[in-house]
């Protein structure tokens, strides 16, 4: 039997009065908004972080019980006792991977859930005795792999692949 695992947007995102996303940079101007440059990025303070809103800028997420949060956004992403990972498995934007130690299933999201819009995720790999996964950056630094890691012995890297079957 499957296990069906998606990304669910659980949260929301403050509107200003026109109905738009308000900006990151809360002191920005209309003019500097429109001044052909990015708006400065606030800073991480965490080391997992990555952009989930796709602003631009990337935000301080954390990830307890199965809920991803980053800012005023929620996604519910797994469940209680699985653990995550953010990289660039796809050598785009972060996006998560996640681990569910209690039968060793990894699976890789390919983009982000929005208010509208589900993302499931691709099984790529089943490692016996899991229990963490990480990203680590590959030789350039534009893309990361997933290592899982066990107890005991080398950290399996996982296939970028989805898994057959």
């Amino acid at each position: 039997m499957g296990i069906a695992v998606t990304c669910v947007f659980l949260g929301s995102r403050a509107l200003n009065g026109a109905g738009a996303v308000t900006a990151k940079t809360p002191g920005a101007t209309a003019g500097q908004l429109g001044s052909g440059e990015p708006p400065p990025c606030p800073a991480v303070a965490e080391a997992f972080h990555a952009d989930i809103d796709g602003d631009g800028c990337d935000d301080d997420v954390s990830y307890t019980d199965g809920v991803l949060t980053a800012g005023s956004l929620r996604l519910r992403v797994g469940a209680p006792g699985d653990r995550v990972a953010l990289g660039r498995w796809t050598c785009g934007r972060a996006t998560a991977a996640l681990l569910r130690p209690s039968t060793g299933e990894v699976f890789r999201f390919d983009g982000w859930a929005t208010r509208d819009n589900g993302v499931s995720a691709v099984a790529i790999a089943r490692v016996d005795g899991a229990v963490g996964l990480r990203a680590v950056p590959r030789a350039g630094g534009r893309c990361d792999d997933l290592a899982v890691d066990r107890p005991s012995g080398p950290p399996v890297l996982v296939p970028e692949r989805p898994v057959a079957g």
